[in-house]
């Protein structure tokens, strides 16, 4: 099961940051497709993002210089005839839903803080 990566669109984030939307469908089995949709952006780990300097650098060793957004929309056998209103349908609750959330002017900040608290849950800091 292969797919090819096609870029629908690109949506301008909040704090100007750029996501692509990208049609992952590929074939299942017989005439059905897994239908899926991947947005993704890339976060840059900033400052502003910290109300400590020493959070920030914290941040910027376990993270590094940004992290990855990505959230997939999919829907599993589809038929041949129906890929194209799923995907419309896929793509609509993507602009319903999750868009006003990315666009934001608070989202980067709020996203890389997130991935920082989960990396500091998963691998704490030794101390000696």
């Amino acid at each position: 099961m292969t797919h090819t990566e096609n870029i629908i669109k690109t949506c301008r984030l909040g704090d100007g940051l750029l996501a692509s939307v990208s049609d992952l469908t590929s074939h299942y089995f017989g005439g059905y497709y897994h239908v899926r949709i991947l947005i993704r952006a890339d976060v840059p780990v900033s400052a502003a993002a910290f109300d400590v300097e020493l959070d920030y650098q914290d941040a910027v060793k376990r993270l590094g210089p940004s992290v990855s957004f990505r959230r997939t929309l999919e829907k599993m056998a589809v038929p041949d005839g129906e890929i194209d209103s799923v995907r419309q349908q896929l793509l609509a609750s993507f602009d319903a839903t999750m868009l006003p959330y990315l666009i934001r002017d608070d989202f980067a900040d709020s996203f890389v803080r997130s991935e920082y608290r989960k990396a500091v849950k998963s691998r704490p800091v030794s101390r000696r």
